[in-house]
């Protein structure tokens, strides 16, 4: 099946991410090779009210400990899609974290994108690939 693409990359949207170990998503976030635009602390020592990571290629995603701001997210319930011009390198510092692999690395036949999904601590899903649309 042939896939149609409209060429437009789009990088506005910000997901939001909620986790019962929000400091340690954080981490584990900036060793895959976000980095933090913003941080607000949480009303208790380990907790995160909210924080801004940024994805280099473009992209930011939000995060905050559970019970800290409300929402309907839930830890563990996310799937994202990062886009990358290098998921082998991600890779690589995904597997030095041992992540859990969701889906090992790929080349799409349907679709031009090479790509790997991998867990993180409360099971949410990230996938890096070149494909951005």
């Amino acid at each position: 099946m042939a896939v149609g693409l409209s060429g437009v990359h789009q990088h506005s949207v910000w997901a939001s991410v909620v986790s019962d170990d929000a400091p340690a998503l954080r981490d584990w976030l900036l060793e895959l090779g976000f980095t933090q635009d913003l941080l607000i602390p949480g009303e208790s020592p380990d907790a995160i009210h909210h924080c801004q990571l940024d994805w280099p290629e473009g992209g930011r995603i939000l995060l905050s400990s559970t019970g800290e701001r409300p929402t309907p997210c839930r830890p563990g319930t996310a799937s994202l899609h990062v886009v990358t011009a290098d998921p082998d390198a991600v890779l690589a510092r995904a597997v030095a974290l041992d992540a859990t692999l969701v889906h090992e690395l790929v080349d799409q036949t349907d679709y031009p994108s090479r790509d790997f999904t991998v867990a993180d601590p409360d099971g949410n899903h990230w996938t890096f690939a070149t494909f951005a649309g």
